[in-house]
């Protein structure tokens, strides 16, 4: 069985009310004055929260996400923190949530399938990187493989619970062999030596990485609505 399991969500899934939430939930909320922000940030603890409840099975309104002291979201069950591992993503109103086990640091990434510049490949990505961006065989799998290492870096900089506040043009993605269901292999390679295992996968217009989870089981689809309706 899979160490972790992935959930995709789109703005149009969230409720409008704002009963789902929790107490603090809320205050963190009532913060946000810009709408676009607001409703991003709604779509991510929505994600976020359907998918702590399924991989734990309890209800949602009896979960809060909330943000650790470094930013990273963290799941609260009851009041008390829930051994569970979560990771948020959310990008042009589509969100990814990434969860598993407590001991086990995760973190996911999803992007828009857009074009990169040639500006942006060469300052972002690493020599190697570039090389499997210019050997794509068109202009759209030139930017599958763009935004590919993009989400590479920024998942795996989730994983040590530093963000893109790491240098990320100094990790190095490289794409492995392994497959299961529909994702495939990469693996992040830091300045220090250090090796973070993940997975990627192409869906509709967006491409997805995690990343920090089991190198031999892809995360499974969770499935929230048979939680919801227990």
């Amino acid at each position: 069985m899979s160490a972790s399991g992935h959930l995709l969500c789109a703005a149009t899934d969230v409720p409008d009310d704002d009963g789902w939430l929790g107490a603090r939930e809320r205050a963190l909320q009532d913060r946000l004055a810009i709408p676009r922000r607001r409703s991003a940030w709604r779509l991510g603890r929505w994600c976020g929260k359907a998918a702590a409840a399924a991989w734990l099975e309890a209800s949602p309104d009896r979960l809060e996400v909330l943000p650790a002291a470094d930013g990273a979201p963290e799941v609260w069950l009851d009041g008390r923190p829930a051994p569970v591992s979560l990771s948020l993503s959310h990008r042009a109103g589509r969100a990814l949530a990434l969860v598993g086990p407590a001991a086990r640091p995760l973190g996911c990434d999803i992007e828009l399938i857009e074009p990169r510049s040639g500006a942006f490949v060469r300052e972002w990505l690493a020599p190697a990187e570039q090389t499997l961006v210019a050997a794509a065989r068109d202009v759209v799998a030139r930017d599958v493989v763009a935004n590919l290492m993009w989400t590479g870096k920024e998942s795996a900089a989730k994983v040590r619970r530093e963000g893109l506040r790491l240098d990320v043009r100094r990790a190095v993605v490289a794409l492995e062999p392994r497959c299961d269901d529909g994702w495939r292999g990469l693996r992040v390679t830091w300045p220090s030596g250090e090796d973070t295992a993940g997975w990627w996968r192409v869906e509709d217009e967006w491409v997805m990485a995690v990343a920090g989870t089991d190198p031999d089981a892809a995360p499974l689809r969770l499935q929230p609505d048979a939680v919801a309706a227990r």
